[in-house]
């Protein structure tokens, strides 16, 4: 799931996949804007077949993949 979710933000924020770990922080360490990161959780709804509530404050990679599996569970 991980490696899935690490994918698609290297895709859609044209980063290098090393560049991105557990702790990588969207705004800090990538430049992410808001729309940035709807856009990587739109792709991740899109290839995942899942709905992610965008209400919670998710910032790090381990904190979306933690918020995915909870979505996928319900």
């Amino acid at each position: 799931m991980k490696e899935t979710v690490i994918d698609i933000i290297a895709d859609q924020l044209d980063v290098d996949k090393a560049d991105i770990q557990g702790s990588t922080n969207f705004m800090e360490d990538l430049d992410a804007d808001s729309l940035d990161i709807f856009q990587v959780l739109s792709e991740i709804e899109d290839e995942l077949d899942i709905v992610i509530e965008t209400d919670e404050n998710v910032q790090t990679v381990d904190q979306l993949v933690a918020h995915i599996e909870k979505a996928q569970n319900n």
